[in-house]
């Protein structure tokens, strides 16, 4: 079954009025979190797994499409009533950042009033020092960035970046997001337990986000789900 480039989610915890775009070649992504259902192995590629359960859709792409493709499919699919367009996907969206420059800023040329989303892991900054730059000059209007710990040792032992100095990195890009007028979100997730992890409340992961100058109603705190 071929992955979509465009899909939306069916649980009614999510509004319908959201189309997400996924870019994303072969579940690409810069860490390995112990937590997250991604398909890592080519065996695990054609199995459920909860991201793509809830999306309803096979995500797994052989090569990132072109803008000009993902613009036909936003165009296709879009609705009337969408008010939220969100680059997601199984992996890692912003290690395409030059498509998704180009793609935001034709989203906001045809439909201006429409709002533009990243969730993305934040470690763009070790790639493109300048990456908030472009996406807030682009037009995007919100970024979700996964945090999931407090600090260095916790963060590499729970995400095996791939990246020298994720942590760090991600701590910068987080402080350039609150900086811009990008609306900044940073997320956790909570009860996830591993024996070479210190377990962490939600209000030691709300205590490290407020201390970085993010506003307490953008905290975002995920229950961890088992993968399939």
């Amino acid at each position: 079954m071929k992955g979509k480039i465009v899909y939306r989610f069916t649980s009614p915890v999510y509004p319908a009025n959201i189309l997400y775009v996924n870019l994303i070649e072969k579940y690409s992504c810069t860490n390995n979190c112990l937590f997250c259902s991604q398909p890592r192995t080519k065996e695990e590629f054609n199995k459920n797994n909860i991201y793509e359960k809830k999306a309803g859709s096979n995500l797994y792409l052989d090569k990132s499409p072109s803008v000009e493709k993902v613009l036909q499919e936003i165009d296709k699919n879009i609705r009337l009533d969408d008010q939220e367009i969100a680059f997601i996907g199984l992996g890692e969206p912003l290690i395409y950042l030059t498509k998704i420059i180009e793609i935001i800023k034709k989203i906001k040329a045809k439909h201006p009033k429409i709002k533009t989303r990243i969730d993305t892991n934040g470690t763009i900054k070790s790639i493109y020092k300048d990456a908030t730059k472009q996406l807030e000059n682009a037009g995007l209007d919100e970024i979700r960035i996964s945090l999931n710990a407090v600090n260095e040792q916790e963060y590499n032992k729970l995400c095996k970046s791939k990246i020298q100095n994720a942590f760090s990195n991600l701590i910068f890009f987080i402080k350039d997001c609150i900086n811009s007028n990008i609306n900044t979100y940073v997320s956790f997730i909570t009860e996830f337990k591993h024996p070479k992890i210190r377990y962490r409340s939600e209000q030691e992961f709300i205590k490290f986000a407020l201390s970085l100058g993010i506003k307490k109603e953008n905290i975002i705190l995920r229950k961890y789900v088992k993968a399939i």
